[in-house]
């Protein structure tokens, strides 16, 4: 009997594996029924868990770990396993100091092995399904920020009929330290392994690999950006959202950030090209050393925002973004690209925590668009009386000339050149549980629409909204829903929406008001000041080259 047993178990092991081998072999993926909370992926099974009308896969890896040799690599294919592995529980963030709040970072804290995804899904859906799926980049300014806290929680849009993969990728200097042997765009890669797993795996799912919309907010939009702008990204996704894209910060030359990387060998005791002594560094002294590099005379103002972001290399990022749009060379899909209120006003803050008098402000002015365009901004953005704080008025140049008016430009000069449709947006709508930061009372300060359009309000702040808002948020949701599942983000036959989003065209420009009732109207056509910044150019991403060739 014992024999009987011990023999039945051996087969049951072969046979598992004989299973997964073939899978493996033959490309057969769904070997296992979503109702047991099992699939079978290509590099092995995973257990997700049913949480109310969705599931949940988390901690899925998509790339080897980042560790050891592979720090300072591009991503590599996560090694495969031959076991049920655990996805009821998120994976750590990846290394960084995340400042951005509470629901906004992770709950298990931070690692180097941190290429993970979280999977949300519908609950009654089967491979072969064919359900649109939501990759989702977060924001941070490419050194903080996840895909695994709170705020992105995506039941809502599981509950949409959409399936949604939140992702992370390497940050800070683990992630875009550039120099002469290594490419800066690890973490970009990363992003693009991510794409390449959801075109391998996410049919399991029941996902559809044909439908795959890239959403991205602040950091994660201008990644979105740079996959619009990347050969690496083609066909890896169909449809684009753009929320809150600083588009004129720009990217990093490739001498830009060798300097910056060059500033970091040098506070963290090794040369530049010197991978083994990189290598050889804890995680801690990467952070902490990355945290003192900052800018010197002579660096541009904008760099302040971005030290570390990807890299126009010409390979894996074949332009900067803004330049691409105006020559129409970027990814031609459907897009939404948006904005909120006071983007600007949580970093001016943040910069500066005391007063900005009238003189310095001017100065910065001059100095950021020159004397003659300089003076022109301060006739649009005028300093307020003598000693009084510009901080506002700052705030609202920077909110213009870094994401409105280049979001508008975007718009514009897609729906001229490209033939998909864009679809433009304007967040300004104040909520009543206020906001954390005093400086942001009573406005619409960068990142406000996120618990709105997850609908993780009450799950990730527990915040309580009055009942005007909660329709609002869902129908906020529906808006995005409808876009990832039909390309139109007010499909006739899709989740209802209260007004017809019709996108810009060449010859009609209407944008969507977000607040509570929503509004459509167009706020493009007749704008002073974005037409000052178009003219001036966008950190000289969108000048006339051949004008200027001219001139020389």
């Amino acid at each position: 009997m014992n024999k009987i047993i011990i023999l039945l178990i051996v087969l049951l092991f072969v046979s598992f594996d004989f299973t997964f081998t073939v899978a493996k072999k033959s490309g057969r993926k769904g070997v296992r029924a979503l109702s047991d909370n099992e699939v079978l992926l290509s590099d092995g099974p995973i257990r997700g868990t049913t949480i109310d009308s969705h599931r949940v896969f988390y901690g899925i890896p998509f790339a080897s770990p980042p560790i050891g040799e592979l720090r300072y690599e591009d991503p590599q294919p996560p090694k495969p396993w031959n076991y049920v592995r655990d996805g009821t529980k998120q994976r750590e963030q990846c290394i960084q100091k995340c400042e951005l709040g509470d629901g906004s970072c992770s709950e298990v804290g931070t690692s180097e092995d941190c290429l993970y995804l979280d999977v949300f899904i519908p609950r009654n859906i089967s491979p072969g399904s064919k359900v649109p799926v939501m990759v989702f980049i977060p924001g941070g300014a490419f050194t903080q920020g996840t895909g695994s806290c709170p705020l992105y929680d995506s039941s809502k849009f599981a509950n949409s009929s959409v399936i949604v993969v939140n992702v992370n990728y390497r940050l800070g200097v683990l992630g875009f330290l550039c120099t002469n042997i290594l490419s800066g765009n690890f973490g970009f890669l990363d992003q693009v392994m991510a794409l390449d797993w959801v075109q391998e795996n996410i049919e399991v799912f029941g996902g559809d690999k044909d439908q795959v919309t890239l959403y991205g907010q602040s950091a994660g939009a201008f990644s979105v950006a740079a996959h619009l702008s990347s050969e690496k990204s083609a066909g890896k996704f169909h449809r684009a959202i753009l929320s809150s894209s600083p588009f004129t910060v720009g990217l990093k030359s490739q001498t830009v950030a060798r300097g910056f990387a060059q500033r970091f060998s040098n506070k963290i005791g090794c040369d530049i090209e010197d991978i083994d002594c990189h290598r050889s560094k804890s995680p801690e002294e990467v952070l902490a050393i990355q945290r003192e590099v900052s800018l010197k005379f002579g660096d541009k103002i904008l760099d302040a925002f971005t030290i570390w972001s990807p890299v126009v290399d010409d390979v894996n990022i074949n332009g900067q973004p803004l330049t691409m749009i105006k020559e129409g060379t970027t990814h031609d899909v459907p897009t939404i690209i948006g904005d909120v209120q006071d983007e600007a006003r949580i970093f001016v803050y943040m910069l500066f925590k005391k007063n900005v008098l009238p003189i310095s402000y001017k100065t910065m002015v001059r100095v950021l668009f020159g004397l003659l365009n300089g003076n022109k901004v301060l006739d649009l953005y005028p300093s307020p009386g003598f000693l009084q704080d510009c901080r506002p008025i700052l705030s609202k140049l920077l909110t213009d000339y870094l994401f409105r008016c280049p979001g508008r430009y975007s718009v514009v000069k897609s729906a001229q050149l490209n033939e998909s449709p864009v679809f433009h947006y304007f967040y300004n709508h104040v909520s009543s549980a206020g906001h954390s930061l005093e400086q942001c009372e009573g406005m619409v300060c960068h990142g406000s629409e996120l618990p709105m359009v997850f609908n993780t309000y009450e799950s990730g702040f527990d915040q309580d909204l009055d009942e005007d808002e909660k329709l609002f948020a869902e129908e906020l949701n529906n808006y995005f829903a409808n876009f990832v599942k039909y390309g139109n983000p007010s499909q006739p036959n899709g989740l209802p929406t209260p007004k017809v989003w019709s996108p810009t065209t060449k010859t009609t420009n209407t944008s969507l008001i977000m607040k509570v009732g929503f509004e459509t109207k167009d706020i493009i056509s007749n704008d002073p000041k974005c037409d000052l910044f178009d003219k001036i150019s966008y950190n000289g991403y969108t000048k006339d080259q051949t004008r200027m060739r001219k001139n020389k």
